[in-house]
């Protein structure tokens, strides 16, 4: 009953995180539950009781949420650009600051975005224009990170840059200093890794360390939380227990683990802080304490209600800990420990010693690494099937050997030569991943959150299928779901008798998905933004084709050579199985595009004006396809109309008045139901006489921030003066344009 009111609980908090809810609603209905409570129970109602009893924790679920979001306020009119304040959270790329100045901004969390060097607690003067911080990139699928900081109370950015950084004062922060200059002194290998390790410092990592421990699935490593503080405290609770018996009294009253674990637990706190006091750490030293105070009282047997008491514990002080995945992954990965040891740990107890060991972590290493897989696909969109025997090696290296080396050697007077053997053995781990990193599949369609919930259920009754309950339950229930699911989505998409464009949200840029009838898939145009190395492709058309079940692309088109068109196709082009590729006259254009079709062997077309491409019961024609070295590139772009019953959808690329009237003039039928409005809205565009032309129902704008006057006011007052609906993507996010021949049907997402 606790594990399944605290599974409540937690279902409330995620409710109440995407959805919202009026919190006087909440909080009568709570009452009334609350009040009806003690008459269930005296007049022994029990399935009422029960019933009352889960509503009431997922109310206050839902509850916890409203309360921590803060009240928005709007930006203030400060003239200064000048900020100081105090670090509150740091990360290789980003950080969280607590302003202190200018006055009126006391107290105010904004992010600024350096590579700076900046521990938590420190003090730092940053020079920039304050703007409001907006969840950029709203596409289904996927919770934007600006979102939750946006529920955590941090509504803005500063864009400028750190002028100077003064380290903290603090006690902590002298210590965190005095390791991290220990460590680089001692002239040790893959210091960056030992200060991760340690430390909890990941900005000392490069992307090679990154991409070998993200691939071979052992990635956890790098960060401090639930597997090192359970092997530090391990080890400290080990040894405290077998000091204590040689205290006569207390072994023979047989309470020197209680007294073990009671010493144990400041060290968990003291480790908590010298290693940085981030997210996950706090979340694992709660865990950690929460299972030392049950073996305190003796209730070390009921482990299961321990882990949820800790994820009660740690999620009504930070809610938004569902969303991590780091939260996510130790919850689970405990989870299956404890079902693991529960099921098999009679089997293992006859076996020796060593053999007992050995078969207790292959076996938790794979029940594991299967029961993370939703989370892997989620967060991550690959994994590594062999990522068991990865983990089998180094996590006793790096975290049984290597972590408590380390810290031994910064303790140590003459620690260098213990750092540096940790450094080795570091070392030594990581050309063994890279010899024997294999397997890593990428990339894997993404499950949605029902589709995890089924796959844990089966997972968890295979632990336990000797259960005759569980047999049934599963032949019965989880299978037949499973197939009849399946089966839904398959027929669904190979048989569906609607045509879709998905007008993705990448910022200033274009990316279209098509997913026509009989489950043809197209993109057009991939996003991307000048002179950034944001991965856009990787991080945004990536997880958004995952999320909607595609890994094979009949074509991808470029309608220009321009990189907020191209430059998320590279990645597509290299991962997923593409099996055309067409740009305009003036082919795939710079950078690595055509050696990637040359490698990965995709045909590659060139669409000229006049051209037109069938593809099931939708016709594709190509108005417009032109190329000069002496003309602007954005003239260049491929103009297609895509037709489907009665319905078209009109498809610019970034052209300007120009090709607009060039094309009226030539007479080319461009009149269509749907118009992605040309060049993002800029005011050479969308002419009067060219809106007339289309006489679109709809105007579709793909836009965002970064260029002045984008989308001009006067391109925007024109369809206005038309009475044509606009659509934008920095305001709707992701808009979703679906028909049957017939009539349109419009969802928009947005948060």
């Amino acid at each position: 009953m606790f594990v399944a009111s605290i599974s409540a609980f937690i279902a409330g908090i995620y409710l109440g995180a995407v959805q919202n809810y009026t919190i006087a609603y909440v909080v009568i209905s709570l009452c009334i539950l609350l009040f009806l409570l003690p008459f269930f129970f005296r007049y022994d109602l029990d399935r009422l009781s029960v019933i009352a009893l889960l509503i009431a924790f997922f109310l206050t679920g839902i509850l916890r949420v409203s309360l921590a979001v803060p009240e928005e306020s709007p930006v203030p009119d400060i003239i200064t650009n000048t900020y100081s304040g105090t670090v509150v959270e740091s990360s290789r790329a980003t950080k969280v600051i607590k302003l202190d100045s200018p006055v009126a901004l006391n107290g105010t969390r904004a992010i600024i975005r350096s590579e700076q060097h900046a521990g938590i607690g420190d003090n730092i003067i940053a020079a920039g224009t304050l703007k409001e911080l907006t969840s950029n990139f709203k596409n289904p699928g996927r919770i934007s990170w600006k979102w939750i900081k946006r529920r955590e109370g941090t509504f803005y950015e500063i864009g400028g840059d750190i002028i100077s950084i003064h380290q903290a004062p603090g006690i902590l922060e002298r210590i965190r200093r005095y390791c991290a200059e220990k460590i680089d002194a001692s002239g040790a290998a893959h210091t960056g890794v030992i200060k991760a390790l340690t430390i909890g410092d990941t900005t000392g990592l490069n992307d090679t360390t990154k991409d070998l421990f993200l691939q071979t699935g052992t990635s956890h490593i790098l960060s401090i939380s639930g597997s090192h503080f359970a092997v530090i405290t391990g080890i400290v609770f080990f040894i405290v227990t077998f000091l204590l018996r040689f205290n006569l009294r207390s072994r023979q009253k047989g309470t020197d683990r209680q007294y073990a674990a009671l010493i144990t637990i400041p060290f968990a706190i003291a480790f908590m802080f010298i290693s940085g006091s981030s997210l996950p750490t706090v979340r694992a030293t709660i865990t950690i304490v929460v299972y030392m105070l049950a073996i305190i009282f003796d209730r070390s047997r009921h482990i299961e209600n321990g882990l949820f008491l800790s994820a009660l514990a740690i999620l009504t002080i930070y809610p938004f800990s569902l969303f991590s995945p780091s939260f996510q992954l130790t919850f689970i990965c405990v989870l299956f420990i404890i079902l693991v040891s529960k099921a098999c740990g009679q089997r293992l107890a006859r076996l020796p010693g060593f053999l007992r060991w050995l078969l207790s972590m292959i076996l938790i290493t794979i029940t594991t690494t299967a029961g993370t897989l939703p989370v892997v696909l989620y967060h991550f969109y690959g994994f590594n099937p062999l990522s068991a025997i990865h983990n089998l090696i180094s996590i006793p290296l790096l975290c049984i050997i290597a972590t408590p080396l380390s810290l031994v050697g910064i303790i140590a007077p003459f620690g260098d030569y213990i750092l540096g053997l940790s450094g080795s053995i570091i070392g030594f781990t990581i050309a063994i991943l890279d010899k024997i990193n294999w397997g890593y599949i990428y990339p894997v369609i993404r499950p949605s959150l029902s589709e995890a919930i089924v796959y844990l259920i089966a997972a968890v009754s295979l632990l336990y299928f000797k259960r005759k309950i569980v047999r049934f339950a599963f032949f019965a229930l989880i299978l037949p779901v499973v197939f009849v699911t399946t089966g839904i989505a398959c027929h669904s998409r190979f048989n569906n008798k609607d045509l879709c464009i998905s007008y993705i949200d990448v910022g200033l840029g274009d990316a279209m998905l098509v997913e026509a009838t009989h489950g043809v898939r197209l993109l057009i145009d991939g996003g991307g933004f000048y002179g950034s190395n944001f991965d856009i492709g990787r991080s945004v058309i990536g997880p958004f084709l995952l999320a909607k079940k595609v890994v094979t692309l009949d074509y991808v088109i470029n309608t220009h050579p321009h990189q907020d068109h191209l430059a998320g196709l590279q990645h597509v082009l290299q991962y997923f199985n593409v099996r055309n590729f067409a740009a305009g006259m003036g082919g795939p254009g710079p950078g690595n595009i055509q050696n990637i079709l040359s490698i990965r062997k995709i045909p590659l077309s060139l669409m000229q004006t006049g051209d037109g491409l069938r593809i099931g019961d939708v016709d594709i024609q190509v108005f417009h396809s032109y190329f000069s070295p002496d003309r602007n590139i954005n003239d260049s772009s491929l103009v297609l109309r895509i037709r489907y019953g009665d319905m078209s959808f009109l498809l610019t690329g970034d052209i300007g008045e120009d090709i607009e009237r060039s094309l009226i003039m030539r007479g080319a039928d461009v009149r269509s139901s749907v118009l992605k409005i040309p060049h993002h809205g800029s005011r050479f565009s969308s002419t009067a006489e060219f809106i007339r032309a289309v006489r679109p129902q709809v105007g579709i704008l793909s836009v965002g921030p970064g260029v002045k006057g984008i989308p001009s006011n006067e391109a925007v007052a024109r369809f206005k003066a038309y009475n044509v609906p606009v659509y934008r993507t920095d305001r709707h996010g992701c808009i979703r344009v679906c028909t049957d021949g017939k009539k349109l049907t419009i969802h928009t997402e947005s948060r």
